[in-house]
């Protein structure tokens, strides 16, 4: 009998079955009595080992105005939006007060602080 929890089975040749009847099954082994459900009336019916080798060179999301924003990885790890590379730009930290301050760096590397002025 197949395992489909701890791996998922290799396909077989001329005897792996899809089948579509009153829902999509698979049978790698050719049994259709022991065949898994994929698709049903119910809804999905999927399990982790289905996405093993699962790969996804980017995803993409939509603001509510609509934009359009891709996030990926470039061969180093690093991530890119849009095909550029993210950069933290704005650090803010606080004093144990509460005062919020934002962290400035200028071209010679020289780090600063600023108040942060509240408009409340």
């Amino acid at each position: 009998m197949t395992d489909w929890n701890n791996k998922r089975p290799e396909m077989v040749k001329n005897v792996s079955t899809l089948g579509i009847w009153k829902a999509i099954y698979a049978a790698p082994d050719g049994n259709k009595e022991t065949a898994r459900l994929l698709v049903a009336a119910d809804g999905f019916h999927f399990k982790p080992t289905d996405f093993d080798d699962l790969v996804l060179p980017s995803l993409s999301f939509e603001s509510t105005k609509g934009t359009r924003y891709e996030l990926s990885f470039d061969d180093d790890g690093k991530l890119l939006i849009n095909g550029i590379e993210y950069l933290t730009t704005k650090l803010k930290l606080s004093s144990p007060n509460g005062t919020v301050f934002s962290v400035v760096v200028d071209d010679d590397g020289k780090l600063t602080t600023e108040k942060e002025v509240s408009n409340a």
